[in-house]
């Protein structure tokens, strides 16, 4: 086998708003903590090759993605279904994503993104050289972390609550015995950072994954985002002093179980590429037009107040847009549903799946249980982003009024200006991911589908 690392400077102007934590912040950054990239890792066997690009941003739209992959297949002869553009959910980067109220995006910087995803892909294809792969599996003090904010919780500084991920993996590339690149997947938010900071970086898995190619001379390291929909750090929300302080904390513990990864990990053969993708629709619910437009309507006597304090002005702003893209949506009589692109990447028995989505971290992990004993890695927020992918319970939370109120299943969408989707969804993804698993063939060289290239 071969492989192929490269890493390519996306650092936006400082001065552009950042992405999320809440609407029309004008959360404008002040500064460069640390540099975001787009890093590649190519792999090459059997005469194909694939190629990953991570990017450290919240999230990518289909039209940049498409962009990327199309000029790095012009540049590296890589066909654009064999290359995966995600991102690792920062939100300390820029606003890239179609958001209403989230950061207001930098269309110079946007213009320029898709060519440097794709020179990052084409330096990393360039230097493809013999290869060998290992993989750990590192154990995660989970309490140390992360907890799941939606059927977890914190108890005495100690994350309680499943699902989450108790284990990290890591993939070690070496040539000649010498270190080239590294990737590792994990799921939980990267939001040490929050709506009271304003410095630019990866946040801690960013921080983490460079402070580890540093000390491997020219390596390069990769983050692969798991499903980290319902999962966050134990550290979060706090002010900016206090919040880069703990950034260095948790960035310190990843970076050791990299490194822990990086000294257990064991070869593992890889003869052959597969690559497979396909397409779903997915069903939304329509809203209720009546509805809209008396939270339309209420949002417009907020906002013609001769005075309202700064919180109520931006939910008011807020409500007034995203109705009203909504309402625009729903005028068109356009059918309650959006299709979206679900991709495999085979690298010898291990796939690597990627989709649109914050993911719950349940959905995952039956996909998981599903592939039993076969490897499967599903990655999030790749090649576009639609929004959160809940379970189906959290379409039972929608009384505001009880506290009980899903915002990954009702909020999300609207900053979308989009519909909710059908409670069914985490059912849906879960039951074609595992089929796309298994369309991508497991190293017997044949090809299941038309898209697939084994």
């Amino acid at each position: 086998m071969k492989a192929g690392f490269a890493q390519t400077d996306i650092t936006p102007p400082v001065g552009v708003e950042l992405c999320g934590f809440g609407f029309f912040l004008r959360r404008r950054s002040n500064g460069v903590y640390e540099p975001l990239y787009a890093k590649a890792m190519a792999v090459g066997a059997g005469g194909e090759e694939i190629i990953i690009v991570a990017c450290d941003l919240i999230g990518l739209s289909k039209q940049i993605a498409d962009e990327a992959k199309s000029y790095a297949s012009e540049l590296t002869g890589v066909p654009a279904d064999a290359i995966m553009v995600c991102c690792t959910h920062t939100h300390s980067g820029p606003a890239t994503v179609d958001f209403i109220g989230l950061g207001e995006p930098d269309q110079r910087y946007l213009a320029r993104l898709p060519g440097k995803i794709a020179q990052a892909a084409y330096q990393a294809h360039k230097n493809l050289v013999e290869a060998e792969m290992s993989v750990a599996e590192v154990e995660v003090p989970v309490a140390e972390f992360c907890y799941n904010r939606e059927y977890g919780g914190k108890r005495n500084g100690e994350s309680t609550g499943e699902p989450l991920d108790e284990k990290a993996i890591v993939f070690k590339f070496s040539s000649r015995q010498k270190l080239i690149g590294l990737a590792s997947f994990y799921s939980v938010h990267p939001v040490v950072c929050c709506e009271q900071t304003f410095k630019i970086h990866g946040d801690f898995v960013g921080v983490a994954s460079n402070i580890v190619a540093r000390e491997n001379g020219d390596a390069v390291a990769l983050f692969l985002q798991g499903a980290c929909g319902d999962i966050n750090p134990i550290y979060c929300h706090k002010p900016e002093v206090v919040s880069l302080r703990n950034l260095e904390k948790l960035a310190t513990r990843y970076a050791q179980i990299l490194r822990q990864g990086l000294k257990e990990a064991k070869p593992v053969r890889v003869d052959s590429i597969g690559v497979s993708s396909r397409f779903v629709t997915l069903r939304q619910q329509l809203p209720d037009k009546e509805e809209l437009e008396q939270r339309l309507a209420a949002a417009k006597r907020v906002l013609r107040k001769e005075s309202l304090d700064e919180k109520e002005e931006q939910c008011a702003t807020f409500e007034l847009y995203a109705t009203t893209a909504v309402l625009r949506k729903l005028s068109k009589k356009d059918p309650p549903e959006m299709t979206v692109e679900l991709q495999a990447l085979r690298i010898g028995e291990m796939v690597f799946i990627g989709h649109p989505f914050e993911m719950f971290n349940a959905i995952k992990k039956t996909v998981e249980r599903n592939v039993q004993p076969g490897k499967v890695f599903v990655v999030g927020y790749a090649n576009d982003y639609k929004g959160y992918a809940p379970t189906e319970d959290q379409y039972a939370l929608n009384d505001k009024q009880k506290s009980e109120f899903s915002y990954a299943a009702y909020s999300v969408p609207r900053i979308r200006g989009d519909y909710c989707f059908d409670p069914a969804l985490g059912i849906v993804l879960a039951n074609e991911m595992t089929e796309l698993y298994s369309e991508v063939g497991l190293g017997n060289g044949e090809s299941s589908t038309g898209q697939n290239r084994n």
